[in-house]
């Protein structure tokens, strides 16, 4: 189990092996850079038992990214 320490901040830690981050990597657009940004940063909220601030945005974003458009 991990200690929690009060004022200790949690550290996103990326494989730059991963076909997603390579996937980033290679991304031209801005607009879909930032949205597989937050995806993959909301993905480590939820894979830690955390909460969205805005589920609605999170889906909406991952339908987008899963369509293949930034609109």
């Amino acid at each position: 189990m991990r200690a929690i320490f009060s004022g200790s901040k949690p550290i996103l830690e990326l494989n730059p092996n991963h076909p997603i981050i390579i996937k980033l990597q290679q991304e031209q657009d801005d607009a879909r850079f930032a949205e597989w940004a937050n995806i993959l940063f909301e993905q480590s909220v939820l894979a830690e038992g955390g909460q969205l601030e805005d589920p609605a945005g999170f889906v909406g974003r991952l339908n987008r990214l899963l369509l293949g458009s930034n609109r």
